[in-house]
């Protein structure tokens, strides 16, 4: 089977499907996809509400909680007391299947009756004190984190998977203690400011360095301790140089941070951060083999256009672990034949679902439990199931939703943007493809004009603010502050400001959202490039220009210089 050149619905750009993803396809038994990969991840992203909150009443028994869905939604919502307890039954919601309606349409009705869950964590049942977080599990004393599992005292961070006392981190996936700031590092204890580090200690302004401790804006370095900007000091020394940046202020830290951006500019790097794999390409894979077009993927094989997993035999999976042969889900945690799914875990055999949990064969259905052989909710027997599931099959192909834009959704293809229950605005999408509201709205997409943020209550300017944590007194807990990017105002609480006291940082002047997106600012676009290494010192066995190519999140026009894996090994020895 040759290689097939086709044209994206919704970018209108070209985009390949190779003959093992025809394979894949036929093994799924879903018609190759008509939209590109880009598009079909960043429609995925648009159904997962990443980090907007909102304060509502349970509908069930009136008590106060967070919610991923805002009161203008329309949706009915439980707590997660009442959405577990036995007191209800989604399938009293079923409804049958109308053949004279597509499907799609038909499912997004289906959403609007059955209740959701406010937020999804498992704060009161198997995490304590984690009540402002999603996605977020088996945790201790957690404050607005998202996606994440194992951790104990751990606030304003996404994507961590293990560890204890952290603070502004992401991508965290092995144990850490006491970390700020700090990006794709692991095996680590009292690191600030650090990215793609390992098994480090007591440093602050690394990239790239291993097995180091007590260093100071370094590149680079394995095995090292009192190194400052990549030369060795005397231990007085170094603390005397550590001392006179004044990381105890806030103005201390800025100027820090500018000088360190400014030291790495001198510096190659590595095309991609793949480690301990096999035949993948992608960025930020370890552990894997054949993984292709995939990001942040560890302990994976087999598996394409995919981010933020763990996987085997799956394509177009995001935020999704121990899986294997599904398909174009976003969180289906310990599933098996899972496909366009949506926070749809402990699962086999289920397709196009949302929150069902420990199911089989279950076609288009919402919040089941522990159920089998249902289809929109409504209990059929395995004959009746097994008969009529083709027949919708044909339905969705035959009378197809067809959106906004003009662009046809058969069966095969996940939900469609603008029905999703989430603003565009809302959702995990802005991360990968920003949109204005104009923009959006355009798309067909939904908005949310109503954020629920507060301003202009500032009780204390951020001119105010003591430079340096030693001088801020507890009474700042009781203060409130206004973000100096977007006016945004948010608190110091109580636990915070103890792990600022201890780890000697001063007090951020951004609101945690401000603050998460400087971190996505400086993790590479989902994106790669075909280039070719840039190195041509002669030591590395290559006459002249290395000539190996590769694919890389590292755009043309950027200023980096790259070397592939074999030239950057080197450099390092």
């Amino acid at each position: 089977m040759n290689p097939e050149t086709k044209n994206c619905q919704n970018c209108k750009n070209s985009f390949t499907i190779e003959p093992d993803d025809f394979s894949f396809y036929e093994k799924m038994k879903v018609l190759p996809p008509t939209f590109c990969p880009d598009c079909r991840r960043q429609r995925r992203w648009a159904w997962r509400n990443n980090m907007s909150l909102y304060s509502r009443k349970c509908d069930a028994c009136d008590k106060s909680v967070v919610s991923l869905y805002s009161p203008e939604s329309g949706l009915t919502i439980y707590c997660n007391k009442c959405w577990w307890s036995d007191n209800w039954d989604p399938k009293d919601c079923g409804v049958e299947y109308d053949f004279t309606k597509p499907f799609f349409s038909q499912f997004r009705e289906l959403l609007q009756k059955v209740p959701q869950i406010a937020i999804v964590n498992d704060d009161g049942i198997a995490s304590i004190n984690c009540e402002y977080t999603h996605d977020w599990w088996f945790s201790k004393d957690c404050y607005m984190c998202f996606s994440g599992w194992r951790t104990e005292n751990v606030m304003y961070s996404f994507f961590v998977l293990a560890g204890k006392h952290m603070m502004d981190c992401m991508n965290i996936r092995s144990t850490n203690e006491w970390m700020y700031e700090c990006i794709m590092s692991s095996q680590s204890y009292q690191l600030k400011y650090a990215e793609y580090s390992k098994s480090c200690l007591d440093s602050q302004f690394i990239y790239n360095c291993v097995g180091s401790s007590n260093c100071f804006m370094c590149y680079g370095l394995h095995n090292k301790k009192y190194y400052f900007k990549n030369e060795p000091y005397s231990k007085e020394d170094y603390e005397k140089i550590l001392a006179s940046y004044r990381l105890d202020t806030f103005t201390g830290v800025e100027k820090a941070k500018e000088e360190f951006t400014f030291f790495l500019t001198k510096y190659f790097r590595r095309y991609a951060q793949i480690y301990h794999s096999t035949n993948c390409i992608g960025d930020i894979i370890s552990h894997s083999k054949n993984v292709k077009d995939s990001f942040v993927i560890k302990k994976s094989e087999n598996i394409k256009y995919s981010d933020f997993t763990t996987a085997k035999d799956s394509y177009d999976i995001t935020m999704t672990g121990e899986i294997s042969e599904c398909y174009d889900t976003v969180v289906a945690d310990h599933s098996q034949l899972n496909f366009f799914g949506v926070f749809s875990v402990k699962s086999q055999d289920i397709r196009y679902s949302q929150h069902c949990h420990n199911c089989k064969h279950v076609f288009g259905c919402v919040g089941l439990r522990n159920s089998s052989y249902c289809i929109f909710n409504k209990q059929y027997t395995k004959e009746e199931y097994e008969e009529l599931i083709p027949k919708i099959i044909e339905q969705m192909s035959s009378m197809p939703y067809v959106d906004k834009a003009g662009s046809t959704y058969k069966y095969g293809e996940f939900f469609p943007i603008e029905l999703s229950i989430f603003g565009y605005n809302e959702s995990h999408a802005p991360e990968l493809v920003p949109l204005s509201k104009e923009d959006a709205v355009t798309k067909g997409y939904n908005w949310q004009d109503n954020i629920q943020i507060t301003t202009g209550k500032d009780t204390l300017a951020s001119l105010s603010i003591p430079d340096s944590i030693n001088d801020v007194a507890e009474t700042i807990t009781n203060e409130v502050l206004s973000c100096i990017e977007c006016s945004r105002n948010y608190k110091i609480i109580p636990n915070e400001l103890i792990f600022y006291k201890k780890m000697i940082i001063p007090i951020p002047r951004k609101c945690f959202y401000c603050r998460h997106q400087a971190r996505i600012n400086k993790r590479n676009p989902f994106q790669l490039w075909h280039r070719k290494c840039m190195c041509s010192l002669p030591t590395h066995e290559h006459e002249g220009n290395c000539e190996v190519e590769f694919e890389t999140t590292y755009s043309p026009e950027r200023p980096e210089v790259l070397y592939c894996e074999s030239c950057f090994q080197k450099e390092m020895i």
